[in-house]
């Protein structure tokens, strides 16, 4: 198994003092975060479509970085969307494939969105309109736990996404099976009163590894969600570490979130 790990988005201002140093400019904060990471998923594209100039420009700023882009919210939340949306998002995304630094396309459906046969029609027409690009999906209504839409998924081109979170919340955990032609897995955090505030121990975090290790020899890819204060930031070179990766933990991280061991 290939592992790549990083965090789901890097533009954070509490990340500074911790992670950023205090003085770096914000259009250097990219290329900061490429000297710890390989990869980075981009999570500002589901709010907005991405511009494809701050994209080149996000590009030019690293050159080894590689990409997974959150799809519009237009395509999992609106699902009203229009040719003309298909063209202008993957327009934007152009220079990341040409560049070959892109990883996948995250389509991330909210709790509402259950299994029906109106659903699986659904995720069958974002496989037409999105034809030839790594796809993979997220979905967090339980009623999705079953081998048939795992083999639906498979069929479709599509990849599932595993995800940590808060058990009995709104999120689907797991479910810690591999489905389709990459590994991908979100890691939210574990405290239900504040997603994505929670730093995870290494108990936990050896505990996640083995479960990802069994999602069987693909090529893996790891994202962080747990972004306040830069939490992500430790527990993804934490993790690194757990997978035989090596590559410091700058110490003012560990500071400033009182994790000051490495055993």
């Amino acid at each position: 198994m290939r592992a790549y790990i990083g965090c789901s988005g890097f533009f954070y201002k509490d990340w500074v003092g911790g992670f950023y140093p205090p003085l770096l400019k914000r259009e250097d904060y990219i290329r900061f975060y490429s000297q710890y990471f390989e990869v980075v998923e981009i999570n500002s594209s589901f709010y907005r479509m991405p511009n494809r100039g701050s994209v080149k420009s996000m590009l030019s700023r690293t050159s080894t970085l590689r990409f997974s882009f959150k799809a519009n919210r237009i395509f999992t939340h609106g699902r009203n969307y229009s040719k003309e949306d298909v063209k202008k998002f993957l327009f934007s995304l152009e220079p990341v494939f040409e560049e070959d630094r892109f990883i996948a396309l995250l389509f991330q459906f909210p709790k509402s969105f259950g299994y029906k046969e109106e659903s699986l029609e659904y995720i069958s027409k974002l496989s037409k309109d999105f034809k030839g690009i790594t796809k993979v999906v997220e979905v967090r209504n339980k009623s999705f736990k079953k081998a048939d839409f795992y083999s639906f998924l498979e069929e479709k081109g599509f990849s599932l996404v595993n995800t940590d979170a808060p058990k009995g919340g709104e999120f689907l955990v797991g479910p810690w099976v591999g489905v389709g032609a990459i590994n991908y897995i979100r890691l939210h955090g574990r405290d239900s009163e504040r997603l994505y505030d929670y730093l995870y121990s290494l108990e936990e975090l050896k505990k996640l590894k083995d479960k990802i290790k069994k999602l069987g020899n693909r090529d893996t890819y790891i994202f962080f969600n747990n972004t306040f204060r830069a939490k992500a930031v430790l527990n993804a070179l934490q993790f690194k570490l757990l997978f035989g990766i090596r590559r410091e933990i700058p110490q003012s991280l560990e500071k400033s979130l009182k994790e000051k061991e490495w055993e």
